[in-house]
């Protein structure tokens, strides 16, 4: 078996056993209520286990026949027995161990052992070793242990309990013991009366009498009301003896009576014994000692009371007036408590004439009895009692009861004056029952005054451990101490009463409402900052530390509110930055302060930006100082939602927002410092000077920087333009905005686009858009030569010609007039400047498709170029006019000893050609002469659409 984890073993019990411990019996009973240990190990395949054991003897009581039963038993049991691989649990020990008792003999076994037999579990074990104690005492005729086991065995069927044996062995036992019975009267009558008497000794109140054989059969076996399994009817209790077993050995002598009648523990064998004494033995009950005669007053059974009240009454000796000479008053008055109303009845008679100095303690432990008159009695004697006599205590005590409650209370009113109930007394009450809580209440409603006993008393009330129990008194306690002042109660107890149990809560709520605590110690303010850790008392701390009226901004000290600001639980920064927001100026950040708390501004700003904008500074940190500063500003903070909150006035001038501070955080790789700054920035960009170089912002990675740019340079020349932000027209640089073209992000490319057509004729010219037709970006090639076209055409080509969308010369801004825009004088000037820009396009820039494209490579200047020829095919293509301009440049291009320059020429023609059927190209007749690709005059051939140059390539 593996180590038990039970906490008794057999090795215990017998250690036990070999002592003599007179808790042999308890431990016994323990250790059979303990789970069996599992073994070490599996057993072996088609080893009986005990448990299965115990389910083949269940199936073998589950035959018909009697010879079913035993055989299937009996195999069960070899064969469990006979293997020695599944070892059998250690509580069969027991049997043994108990057999061993027995023959040893000493008191202290023999008392076990009777213990044992009347109420450990009936199980393996147990059983075996109670079985063969049971034949041994038959055989030594050992009363005492037979009684015990006989009477285990009569009552063991009506039980319900754990057990193991079978029910046709109890049943069998049980016969087996009246058996013997019956064999002993008829053989040996005079030991016959003694055995009986030692099995109905052991009967216990609540026993069903009607389901017991051996009982039965000894006070009326003359009936015949039996079958071979039970007895029919009920015995009259009027009259139990006169069909008693063995009616003459009763006769023999009364010591077996008057043992059973002084020991047994329920009425119906008292009643037994009784009537036999009175039938057979009436001299000697007349010569009965009072001794004798009191040890009945003390027995808890009705039966034995009655008795000792008849027996009273009936002799002249044993008068009222004599009991106390005799020794027995003490016993009559004991009859107060009795189970028989004849007999409560001649105890209170006796008390009301001879017991009239009845202790108070007795009488007040009679009010608990079960019996109404009894009761009764006991309260009218203490009634008749003296207050001041008994006492304050004692009647606070007489107030649970319903018969004493009304006397009690009045007494206590009108008996003591005030000052003569002690503190004690009426802690107790507050603390006692339900009568007692009524009584307080009502006192104190009608003796104290408001204002009285004083906060100190109800406080020392809730420091009372019993609070902690007694939610009512507590309440009553909390309900007067709340009606006195702050002050009064004391902060020290007030903050140390926040994490108890029971009334913690209330105290916040006090605490939450008070507008000052004038004995606020700075022990008790850091007792405060220590609560605030607590989820149970953090709010009603931060709320006091958060009251000014309460805890001042130096007590709380501006280290702790920062350190609070720096934690990642919102409860704790958010507290600490409506704190810092509300009650402390830019100087309180100084941490030079001098000794009178004074500090200096501009180190307290300069502190402030260094937590806003510091790298090590930790995110709660910064948020708060960012917070700060934006409230603080004198533009920005009276928009901000948190100063209108908490009604914030800005106590910053805008010199403290300087571009030395502000300007290198829009780059920052920490979004939130980027926020912070570009608002800043939008606020004071013109203060700074700064509004010149928005155009590097655009090229940030973060929207919300090139958003500053767009913003001042979208709405260039708008009268509803922000002025703070927006450039005036004659602030915008020529060469900053085309840069903007080539900006790696999209977004700025479009920008500076955009610009480039509102603002052409203050930024533009031939030169840049040649610059611009050589861009990586093919929107903005595509741009560049239809702003080429369109703002620098010849004035005659085409005739009649004017820009899309206009209506006539004066339909158009003077802006964007062709003399303001500088056109070539003529037709060949315009191809002598495209000739210029393709022959001269050096490496093409890096393609930036988007805002947000991965790796960039360079481009070769033929590939530049021919992205170049493409967008001027495309627009070529889409207008006549501009395709009979560039043909002849195009044309010329198709000499070049660049295979992909002049495939791509001559592909743009094709292309022109199939767009343009009447426009004459001079140079197509060479794409037969061997220069060109079979593909490409295949192509031309068949007056199919080229492919684009990117496919072409491809």
């Amino acid at each position: 078996m593996t180590s038990s984890p039970n906490p008794i073993d057999i090795a215990n019990v017998k250690q036990l056993a070999t002592s003599g411990s007179p808790t042999l019996a308890e431990v016994v009973e323990a250790y059979l209520g303990q789970p069996d240990p599992k073994p070490d190990a599996p057993p072996r395949e088609g080893a009986l286990t005990f448990t299965a054991f115990l389910q083949a003897l269940s199936r073998a009581q589950g035959m018909r026949s009697p010879e079913q039963r035993r055989e299937q038993s009996t195999d069960a049991w070899k064969r469990f027995l006979a293997q020695v691989d599944a070892a059998p649990p250690p509580r069969l020990e027991l049997a043994d161990l108990l057999v061993r008792i027995y023959e040893e003999g000493t008191d202290a076994g023999r008392g076990a052992l009777r213990d044992i037999a009347t109420s450990a579990p009936l199980v393996f074990g147990a059983w075996g070793g109670l079985k063969r104690i049971y034949k041994l005492a038959e055989a030594r005729l050992d009363a005492e242990l037979f009684g015990a086991l006989a009477f285990r065995f009569d009552v063991e069927l009506s039980r319900t309990r754990r057990r193991e044996v079978s029910k046709g062995t109890l049943i069998y036992m049980r016969r087996r013991a009246w058996r013997f019975l019956r064999e002993l009267g008829r053989s040996t009558p005079e030991l016959y009366p003694q055995f009986a008497v030692e099995v109905l000794r052991h009967y216990a109140p609540g026993t069903s009498f009607g389901d017991l054989w051996v009982a039965n059969h000894v006070w009326a076996h003359g009936t015949g009301k039996y079958d071979g399994r039970s007895f029919h009817g009920n015995v009259p209790p009027n009259d139990m003896v006169k069909h008693r077993a063995f009616d003459e050995a009763w006769k023999r002598s009364p010591d077996p009576l008057m043992l059973l009648l002084s020991t047994c523990q329920s009425d119906p064998p008292a009643k037994f014994a009784i009537q036999g004494l009175k039938k057979d033995f009436a001299d000697t009950l007349r010569s009965v000692t009072p001794a004798w005669l009191a040890r009945l007053a003390y027995r808890p059974l009705a039966s034995a009371h009655e008795f000792l009240i008849e027996t009273l009454l009936g002799s002249p000796e044993l008068h009222q007036s004599k009991l106390r000479g005799l020794g027995l008053h003490d016993a009559a008055l004991a009859l107060l408590a009795s189970p028989s109303a004849k007999a409560r009845t001649f105890a209170i008679e006796y008390a009301r004439a001879h017991a009239t100095d009845l202790d108070p303690e007795r009488l007040a432990a009679l009010l608990d009895s079960e019996h109404k008159d009894t009761r009764a009695f006991a309260a009218s004697a203490l009634q008749g009692k003296s207050p001041r006599a008994l006492g304050h205590a004692f009647l606070g005590r007489l107030l649970t009861h319903s018969e004493t409650e009304a006397w009690a209370g009045k007494a206590l009113s009108e008996s003591f004056d005030r000052a003569e109930l002690p503190e004690g007394f009426l802690v107790d009450m507050l603390y006692g029952e339900s009568e007692q809580k009524k009584w307080a209440a009502a006192y104190f409603k009608a003796k104290y005054r408001p204002g009285e006993p004083g906060a100190g008393f109800w406080v020392r009330v809730l420091d009372d451990p019993r609070h902690e129990d007694d939610y009512q008194a507590t309440r009553s306690a909390l309900d007067a101490l709340g009606k006195y002042p702050i002050a009064a109660i004391g902060t020290p107890w007030l903050l140390g009463s926040l994490t108890r149990k029971r009334i913690g809560s209330t105290v916040a709520t006090w605490l939450q409402k008070a507008d000052a605590l004038p004995d606020l110690t700075a022990e008790g303010v850091e007792r405060l900052k220590g609560l605030v850790f607590s989820a149970e008392t953090r709010a009603v701390a931060l709320e006091v530390l958060g009251n000014p009226k309460i805890v001042s901004p130096r007590q709380l000290t501006l280290p702790w509110l920062l350190a609070l600001a720096r934690r990642a639980d919102p409860t704790l920064n958010g507290f600490a930055r409506r704190y810092l927001l509300s009650h402390m100026k830019p100087q309180d950040f100084d941490a030079g302060q001098d000794a009178s708390g004074r500090g200096d501004r501009e180190a307290g700003t300069a502190r402030l930006f260094a937590l806003a904008l510091g790298e090590k500074e930790p995110e709660p940190m910064r948020a708060f100082a960012q917070t700060y500063l934006r409230c603080h500003h004198p533009v920005l903070g009276p928009e901000q939602s948190e100063a209108k909150e908490l009604e914030l006035k800005p106590a910053l001038k805008r010199g403290a927002f300087t571009a030395e501070r502000i300007w290198p955080a829009l780059s920052d790789k920490r979004d939130d410092v980027r926020r912070f700054a570009a608002l800043i920035t939008r606020a004071e960009l013109r203060a700074w000077g700064y509004q010149t170089r928005v155009y590097e912002l655009a090229h940030s990675d973060a929207k919300e920087v090139r958003n500053i740019a767009f913003d001042a340079l979208r709405k260039v020349g708008d009268p509803s333009a922000d002025p703070a932000i927006a450039l005036t027209p004659e602030e915008l640089d020529p060469a900053q905005v085309f840069a903007l073209t080539e900006s790696l992000k999209k977004s700025a490319r479009e920008l500076g686009l955009s610009l480039i057509l509102k603002h052409y004729a203050r930024l533009g010219g031939p030169e840049r858009l040649g610059w611009l037709m050589q861009s990586a970006d093919r929107e903005v090639r595509l741009f560049a030569v239809r702003m080429l076209w369109e703002k620098h055409r010849p004035r005659d080509l085409p005739p009649g010609w004017r820009p899309r969308g206009a209506r006539g010369d004066d339909a158009r801004p003077a802006a964007e007039l062709p003399e303001d825009a500088g056109r070539f004088a003529d037709v060949e000037a315009l191809r002598r400047f495209l000739r210029y820009v393709l022959s001269g396009i050096p490496a093409g820039r890096s393609p930036e498709p988007g805002d947000d494209a991965g790796s960039r490579r360079r481009l070769s200047a033929s590939e530049a170029k021919r992205h170049v020829i493409e967008v001027v095919r495309d627009l070529a293509v889409e207008d006549a006019a501009f395709a009979a301009l560039v043909a002849p440049v195009i044309a010329e291009f198709t000499g070049s000893i660049a295979k992909g320059e002049w495939q791509a020429c001559l592909a743009a023609l094709l292309r022109l050609k199939h767009a343009h059927p009447g426009l004459e190209i001079e140079g197509l007749e060479a794409v037969g002469d061997g220069r060109a690709p079979p593909s490409v005059g295949q192509a031309a051939g068949d007056g199919r659409a080229l492919p684009s140059v990117g496919q072409e390539s491809a």
